[in-house]
């Protein structure tokens, strides 16, 4: 009886440790806190740090960007981000989340999501504003990627700046 109860212990352990079951649905996983979100995330804290310094490494030679569906270079995007803080003050980014999402068919893209706020130097009003952002990897760079947010308040408060 003994043996009995411990060959169904020993059983019922290794049935329970691999219970997850992919739905005909699933089509890959996404995961968090990995190298490529991790990247993505540094990529983050250089705009706020206002020190894009090295963040052209991130991606393949050729690379395209389209922001709110205006395509460009990765370093032209990466300067219009920069040249906002000649309008806006107190840029933040709150609420991010950042995740990588790993399909079946082998494409790989990390997606972030943030509120954008900054306090425009012309008008004083704080601008905030959703954003999303995803960022396609080839390999260990970034080949392709994409921000969207509504620009229409944004615009409106970048007036001439004040200094």
């Amino acid at each position: 009886m003994k043996n009995i109860i411990l060959i169904l212990t020993i059983l019922l352990t290794f049935v329970s440790c691999d219970t997850a079951v992919k739905s005909e649905l699933q089509t890959g996983i996404i995961e968090g806190e990995d190298s490529k979100s991790l990247s993505i995330d540094s990529f983050n804290d250089a705009y706020l740090a206002n020190d894009m310094t090295g963040q052209d490494a991130l991606f393949t030679e050729d690379a395209v960007a389209s922001v709110n569906g205006q395509e460009m270079s990765t370093s032209e995007m990466m300067e219009g981000f920069m040249e906002g803080r000649e309008f806006y003050d107190n840029i933040e980014q709150t609420d991010r989340s950042t995740g990588t999402f790993i399909f079946d068919s082998g494409d790989i893209y990390t997606c972030t999501w943030f509120d954008w706020g900054g306090t425009s130097k012309s008008t004083g009003v704080v601008v905030g504003n959703p954003v999303h952002a995803w960022f396609k990897w080839d390999g260990d760079k970034v080949s392709e990627v994409t921000y969207i947010f509504d620009s229409a308040e944004y615009v409106a408060n970048m007036g001439a700046a004040t200094e």
